[in-house]
């Protein structure tokens, strides 16, 4: 048998109408699922990614050079690619300028496997296939980019990106971030 509290305790009114008064606050905080938010501290930066490849994902070995206009910035690059990934599997990481970036890294192949409470996702690389990824830091209206190997023009492009806002520690914590990544198939 359950016996209201004040049959266990003598209360005097005033104590009475305080407990009730917190116990009916308790359970309206609890109805309307009051909750305090906290947020995170996980950042972002604002970017602009592409992501180059061959229909066959196959990136020919040679001297390769890029040019690029951001926003009639000219940044130019180059690097050897010897179609083998480097030690631990990884590729070709070369900084342009402080905002410009490109990196060849193997395609890999990932498999997820569920058990019960887990999940685990293993990638391994696929023999032979790579794609080049060029990332420029901020929000340029227009990238222009030529691709060279072995002093031929591969592919030339103008992209205008359409950024996305994200909110890594959602919307009412901040940061946002302004992003966009498009890819580009060369010949």
């Amino acid at each position: 048998m359950i016996r209201p509290l004040s049959c266990l305790v003598r209360l005097g009114p005033f104590a009475r109408k305080a407990i009730s008064l917190v116990i009916g606050l308790a359970t309206i905080a609890a109805a309307s699922g009051c909750v305090v938010k906290q947020c995170t501290e996980i950042g972002c930066d604002d970017g602009f990614s592409i992501t180059t490849a061959t229909a066959d994902k196959r990136w020919a070995p040679g001297e390769y050079a890029l040019n690029l206009s951001v926003d009639g910035e000219e940044v130019s690059c180059a690097y050897t690619w010897t179609n083998t990934p480097q030690a631990g599997g990884g590729g070709v990481f070369v900084q342009c300028s402080p905002t410009v970036a490109v990196s060849i890294d193997p395609v890999t192949r990932c498999t997820v496997t569920s058990d019960r409470d887990s999940v685990s996702q293993s990638c391994t690389p696929i023999p032979g296939q790579f794609t080049q990824r060029i990332t420029v830091q901020g929000t340029p209206a227009r990238v222009d980019v030529a691709v060279q190997r072995d002093g031929a023009v591969v592919g030339e492009r103008s992209f205008t990106p359409a950024y996305q806002s994200l909110y890594p520690n959602g919307e009412d914590c901040g940061p946002v971030c302004r992003q966009d990544a498009q890819d580009w198939e060369l010949p």
